[in-house]
């Protein structure tokens, strides 16, 4: 329903032997894995700069969202992500955000678009609004371990929100809410590199606070992912100077990380990062 390429998800593996009624005959029973699985998991990819009709995606089964890029930060222009600013859309499917940059054949007044970013539903760890410039901001959980920005403009970003959000409950995901003042977030993120120039104690009140998150069923990548950066180094910190404090450590991330919610996403990193492996 949104266009993605199942085909690695059916077939294991490729070889020019692999007939057509070979691959039929698969189909069933990749269904019968999908309608019998206990547990939610991804299938299929998207192909970057991969061109579709765009009304491929006029039906029940998809969201559509025409939208421009944000240009703005800090009341200053900000390069754009994408190219020029021309016109895109959004499309949401029930586990699925693609975006697509859209534009005209010279030979026919048909509108196609082209796959500039996509991402599981599962990869966003933050949405923000601003209702005055009907901006959103949005961070997403990349492949190689990094937070990617996407900002956009669109005209209904209320409802926009509303049913990406509705999307993620449904995939039982944790996302935070935070509004826009002036343009600056009420709360920023800690990145690893502010993690490497924490103190000790600072290190600690991190773990604290993700660990308090976590056990309140709070639960997103970001949060999985601070907590496990946050408590590796008070190990590393104690491993030199109080064996009892670093068991102690060690001891809270293992009870952490046994949280279902926790192995769920971690479980989708390893695959990520495996599969970024296998990619390179």
């Amino acid at each position: 329903m949104d266009g993605r390429n199942l085909s690695s998800s059916i077939i294991l593996k490729w070889t020019p032997e692999i007939s057509l009624a070979g691959i039929a005959n698969t189909i069933p029973v990749f269904i019968k894995k999908v309608l019998m699985a206990q547990d939610y998991e991804f299938y299929g990819e998207f192909c970057i700069n991969g061109v579709y009709e765009m009304k491929n995606f006029n039906n029940m089964l998809v969201s559509n969202f025409p939208c421009k890029i944000d240009t703005y930060r800090d009341d200053k222009v900000a390069p754009l992500f994408y190219g020029d600013n021309g016109d895109f859309t959004i499309i949401i499917s029930d586990d699925c955000f693609i975006l697509f940059k859209n534009f005209k054949t010279d030979k026919k007044e048909l509108t196609y678009g082209k796959i500039v970013f996509w991402s599981s539903l599962f990869a966003i760890t933050d949405i923000q609004i601003n209702k005055e410039r009907k901006a959103i901001r949005m961070h997403f959980y990349s492949n190689d371990q990094q937070e990617e920005q996407m900002r956009l403009i669109l005209g209904n970003v209320l409802y926009f929100k509303e049913t990406l959000i509705k999307k993620m409950s449904n995939l039982k995901t944790e996302i935070e809410i935070n509004k826009l003042i002036k343009g600056k977030y009420m709360e920023n993120k800690i990145s690893m590199m502010d993690i490497n120039n924490m103190t000790l104690e600072q290190i600690e009140e991190g773990v604290k606070y993700f660990g308090k998150k976590i056990q309140s069923n709070e639960v997103n990548f970001y949060i999985v992912d601070t907590f496990n950066y946050l408590c590796s180094k008070a190990i590393e910190y104690y491993s030199k100077i109080d064996p009892n404090k670093q068991l102690e450590y060690i001891m809270q991330m293992k009870n952490i990380l046994q949280n279902p919610k926790v192995k769920e996403i971690l479980t989708l990193i390893r695959e990520k990062q495996k599969k970024s492996m296998e990619n390179k």
